[in-house]
């Protein structure tokens, strides 16, 4: 591990390398989109994630932030319905509705937290309960191959056991290297594609649970065994 690198936990002053950092990672890719418009839509994520996190910490190498990890545990959360951090979403979201090339992003953004919510919803329906949640996991791409998010993420999975938490899940998709997850015993718990398919694409994604076509699709994770990673629990538990 890179001993230049440090941990601490998450700062209000942090907020503005994580917004950066947000907009890097997933909101650069609409070359059309002005940057201001950019680090709005990273605000928005932030915030969202900020409404449903109770711990977190970042990995900060010469006084900059590189990393963080924020997650949920249900027993900590003593903030009811509405928070600051959903009001703060709800005001810069407000006027960027009146705003053209906003639109699309916006709808992409709305889709994927319904896919979210629908995903959780046939989760808990299937009877999976969770008390705890990876809610952002990121690392700078340049600072990426030393380590960082293997400290991050063991961090947080510590900060589940201590607290108690028996079963947590997180949210990604196909654009990012969910692959991290897969590696570390985690479940692909549900899968649902974000992008028009043709009805064969359909039919064969129906054919194969495990197939994921070139769309993009969202994805949840859990921490509950399976047969495919031979029983191996991220908690270490038997």
């Amino acid at each position: 591990m890179n001993d230049s690198i440090s941990y601490r936990t998450l700062q209000r002053t942090d907020y503005p390398a994580l917004t950066k950092m947000l907009c890097e990672t997933w909101h650069k890719q609409d070359p059309q989109m002005d940057e201001d418009l950019q680090m709005k839509l990273a605000q928005i994520d932030l915030e969202y994630c900020l409404a449903r996190t109770t711990t977190a910490e970042v990995a900060v190498r010469d006084g900059e932030v590189v990393g963080a990890v924020l997650g949920r545990i249900d027993a900590q959360e003593t903030r009811k319905g509405i928070n600051q951090h959903h009001r703060s979403v709800m005001k810069i979201m407000g006027p960027l509705f009146f705003n053209k090339s906003a639109h699309q992003a916006l709808k992409n953004m709305l889709n994927a937290e319904k896919a979210d919510r629908q995903m959780i919803k046939q989760a808990k329906k299937d009877g999976h309960a969770y008390d705890g949640e990876i809610v952002l996991f990121i690392v700078r791409e340049d600072m990426r191959g030393q380590g960082i998010g293997q400290h991050l993420f063991d961090w947080m999975l510590n900060e589940f056991k201590v607290n108690n938490v028996e079963h947590y899940f997180l949210y990604t998709d196909t654009d990012c290297d969910y692959g991290f997850y897969e590696d570390r015993g985690m479940v692909r718990r549900m899968e649902m594609p974000m992008e028009p398919h043709t009805p064969k694409e359909d039919t064969e994604a129906h054919q194969e649970a495990d197939y994921l076509d070139n769309h993009l699709h969202a994805l949840m994770f859990d921490n509950e065994t399976s047969p495919a990673n031979e029983g191996v629990n991220p908690l270490g538990r038997d």
